[in-house]
């Protein structure tokens, strides 16, 4: 007997076939080290938005068991069946990794306060390094319930100096946060 899939198990699904065709085009191509793949599992996990409270999401595996450890979340058969299963292809496509996985759940969640901030935010960096750190950033703060609207708004129209400054504040206040985006960042050629 098969075992019934929940909404959200089609989700996981849809964003991890995405991400895994996508990380074995650019490790095939040279862009990426092969074990990138570790840090590009998803799985279900939850996400504290500003008024509308915890959400039920797909993110980054290692990110969630850092947070959560590896207790999975309660999803009830209502939330199961109300959940929209719309992903954004065009954020998908033109924002490459976790990056478009992120775009793409606020979204889909109708989160877009924090959808707007981050692009506006992406869109002025050039950086590679910086962009990643942002990303992975902006899904720590949403599993812990912050939100990073403040801080994406506040340092968007500051000088790079004040970002790399604030990175780097950031990055000493969570030395295993800081570890794991550095990780990234190897495995991604940056």
């Amino acid at each position: 007997m098969k075992t019934p899939y929940s909404r959200h198990d089609f989700l996981l699904q849809h964003y991890q076939r995405w991400l895994d065709d996508f990380t074995r085009l650019a490790v095939r191509h040279g862009l990426c080290h092969p074990n990138i793949q570790a840090s590009h599992q998803l799985t279900i996990g939850s996400l504290r938005f500003t008024g509308t409270g915890q959400v039920t999401a797909v993110v980054p595996h290692a990110l969630y068991r850092l947070f959560c450890g590896n207790q999975p979340p309660v999803i009830t058969v209502t939330e199961d069946m109300s959940t929209r299963l719309d992903s954004d292809t065009t954020l998908l496509l033109h924002h490459p990794m976790l990056e478009g996985i992120l775009l793409s759940e606020c979204a889909r969640l109708k989160q877009f306060p924090v959808q707007r901030a981050l692009l506006v935010m992406l869109q002025r960096l050039t950086s590679q390094e910086i962009r990643h750190k942002i990303v992975w950033l902006c899904w720590c703060d949403l599993m812990c319930g912050d939100d990073p609207c403040d801080w994406l708004e506040r340092l968007v129209g500051q000088p790079d100096d004040a970002l790399y400054l604030w990175l780097g504040d950031r990055q000493d206040s969570d030395p295993v946060l800081t570890l794991m985006m550095d990780e990234y960042l190897l495995f991604t050629g940056n």
